[in-house]
């Protein structure tokens, strides 16, 4: 009997080890230099994956040498083995190729545009948006049918987890990204942030437009909101 318990432990040990090995990858997916939603992210060791949202964020568990996959109809898909590096930093950034013959569409899409069609330079609404649309500005029977059905307020409500959703991820993602830019050295040392409190210190950072700023290399003017803020933050 003991030594069945001892088995069962050492196999919950090795469980417990394996997951250990495991951390959660940020990044983001661009073509060119913008950033691209809707891109299939599979981890193919795992078999497990995401999408990257509107702001071409994503988040995955991976460990040293898992395989990952990125893919999109409109993309060449690509294939990257994590490495040292990733699992040292916890972000990365993946830059894709678009397709060849999608090039078609935007030279069609770009004659829409300058013949001045209807709707040529919208893009394209979400699914959940299409169908706010068809129960908010469609004909008179799909009106009553969103108002009767209660399927309108539902779609709203749906987006409006979605876009929260959305929001702390990419708030997630934006603290990850500048914290290992800056190492905690320099909220430490510099800012005199403790360590327990860096992510709340640049969360609290936020809406002073760090983001944005660190997006665009000013990271003078990051480090002037940092300092600034760091005055007040414990207070």
């Amino acid at each position: 009997m003991k030594k069945v318990y001892f088995i069962i432990f050492l196999l919950s040990a090795i469980q417990m080890n394996s997951q250990s090995d495991h951390i959660i990858l940020h990044g983001i997916i661009f073509i060119d230099s913008l950033a691209i939603d809707n891109v299939n992210i599979v981890n193919k060791t795992t078999n497990k994956g995401t999408v990257s949202n509107r702001s071409g964020k994503f988040q995955i568990s991976v460990k040293e040498n898992d395989v990952l996959q990125f893919s999109n109809i409109q993309y060449l898909t690509k294939k990257i083995k994590v490495n040292k590096t990733h699992i040292k930093k916890k972000v990365i950034e993946i830059y894709l190729t678009q397709k060849t013959n999608e090039l078609q569409e935007v030279v069609v899409h770009n004659m829409a545009k300058s013949l001045g069609l209807p709707n040529a330079g919208k893009e394209p609404l979400k699914p959940t948006e299409r169908k706010i649309n068809y129960y908010t500005k469609g004909g008179m029977i799909s009106q009553l049918y969103g108002a009767i059905s209660g399927e309108k307020k539902k779609l709203k409500i749906l987006q409006k987890h979605l876009d929260e959703d959305e929001r702390k991820l990419n708030n997630e993602l934006d603290v990850n990204m500048i914290r290992t830019h800056f190492k905690d050295e320099f909220f430490i040392n510099i800012v005199k942030i403790k360590l327990e409190n860096i992510d709340e210190f640049i969360t609290h950072c936020l809406p002073f437009n760090i983001a944005n700023l660190f997006y665009k290399e000013r990271y003078l003017e990051v480090v002037d909101v940092f300092i600034t803020q760091s005055e007040t933050y414990y207070k």
